[in-house]
């Protein structure tokens, strides 16, 4: 008898629990972060490559120069010489940076959390002259691509390594997305 009580006490509670559907994991077209260690992140060059203005930022002048800023990735240099054909003739790749600043022959600009300081007085190539590293301690998950361009689905990123681009891919619709 306690047998059969135990059964149907047993089957009583089981038939109380609901199941658990599996979770439909719909692919769409999105971004998906392109990770960098934050070492090799951190690396300040020159290119004589001209980019696309994508995010744009504050500008400064300097001589027949100027230095514009692209948001988290560097700073555009244009040449200002004939102001009604200004062109872009290189890129300062400064991953992370999101403010610029030119005092004399020197740039200042944030690199992810630190503060650098960078040598512009040759215009074919730059410098680092100072790094105060951690100055800005919010800087690595603020600075860091934390959403891509476009609107849409993206890949959330992870905040231990430095996101330096996006790339288009098949991701989880259960993803962040942007409008």
């Amino acid at each position: 008898m306690r047998f059969i009580l135990l059964v149907l006490c047993v089957f009583s509670f089981a038939s109380c629990w609901t199941k658990v559907k599996p979770v439909n994991y719909q692919k769409v077209w999105g971004s998906k972060p392109i990770y960098s260690g934050f070492t090799q992140a951190k690396q300040i060059s020159y290119s004589s490559t001209a980019l696309p203005v994508m995010l744009p930022g504050n500008i400064y002048a300097k001589g027949n120069l100027i230095y514009q800023l692209e948001i988290g990735k560097g700073i555009h240099v244009i040449d200002n010489s004939v102001p009604a054909q200004a062109n872009r003739v290189g890129f300062i790749t400064v991953n992370g940076s999101s403010q610029i600043s030119i005092k004399g022959n020197y740039l200042y600009t944030n690199n992810y959390d630190d503060l650098v300081v960078v040598d512009i007085s040759n215009s074919n190539t730059v410098s680092v002259v100072k790094r105060v590293a951690g100055a800005f301690p919010e800087g690595k998950q603020y600075y860091s691509y934390s959403q891509p361009v476009e609107s849409g689905y993206y890949e959330c990123p992870v905040f231990d390594s430095a996101v330096i681009g996006w790339r288009k891919d098949s991701i989880s619709a259960y993803n962040c997305f942007k409008n």
